[in-house]
């Protein structure tokens, strides 16, 4: 293995590290630790569903960026296909809480329709993922912006630990940093600029800038409510 190869590998390892520790770090309170928190009313089943499902994902984001380092290519590409279906599942187990709360009147369209359109983002990026899964550098580089898309929630639960919930410099910024960190990487190595690495940080600045425009208007409400008809109302 190569110098550049191995210093790739080590820089994906240090974005699994990362995101077991962002997805933990964020959820501990009110999933992973939430009997130690004292939190006053048991979680319902949908977002236990939703937590078990999206902790399967990011240990298996973990799982195969080490399985990568070990050069163990075959399993790497059975936990694949298993990766494949996990994705899938996660479809309904992150639209559902997402709009649910539109359905029982907790949250606005426009809220909602954030997390939606980043959830989209995210399925996007691994349908490349998966697309490209013969082509390690795209993979890769696919594979970690979907990550930078799914990790939304668990920041903004960080960000009140700071007492920074309203900084979306915070919010935003964390977000994107893998990504931001793995231009510079790229750039630094390969002596030019890679851009598929920004195709997350520029998804995560065009739904922060535009996605309200298209959740306010007539044409945002039909598609919300679409949404509520397939993800929602038959399961309630």
């Amino acid at each position: 293995m190569t110098l550049k190869a191995k210093s790739e590998n080590h820089f994906f390892i240090a974005t699994a590290l990362w995101y077991l520790l962002t997805v933990f770090w964020g959820f501990a309170p009110s999933f992973y630790l939430s009997n130690i928190f004292e939190n006053p009313e048991p979680l319902p089943t949908h977002l236990i569903i939703h937590g078990i499902v999206f902790t399967i994902w990011t240990l298996l984001y973990a799982v195969q960026v080490f399985l990568i380092k070990s050069k163990n290519y075959k399993l790497h590409q059975v936990l694949g296909v298993f990766g494949l279906l996990i994705m899938i599942l996660m479809v309904p187990a992150g639209i559902f809480p997402s709009i649910y709360k539109v359905y029982a009147g907790t949250t606005t369209i426009d809220a909602a329709g954030h997390n939606v359109f980043r959830l989209s983002f995210a399925y996007i990026l691994f349908a490349f993922a998966f697309v490209y899964r013969k082509k390690a550098f795209y993979h890769k580089r696919f594979m970690l912006g979907c990550m930078v898309m799914l990790m939304s929630a668990a920041i903004f639960r960080i960000s009140f630990d700071f007492n920074m919930q309203s900084s979306q410099f915070f919010n935003k910024g964390l977000q994107v940093l893998p990504a931001v960190m793995l231009f510079l990487f790229d750039l630094v190595k390969y002596k030019k600029p890679i851009f598929v690495d920004l195709i997350s940080v520029v998804s995560v600045l065009f739904i922060f800038f535009f996605a309200d425009y298209f959740w306010w208007s007539a044409s945002g409400e039909i598609f919300m409510n679409f949404l509520i008809n397939i993800f929602v109302t038959p399961f309630v």
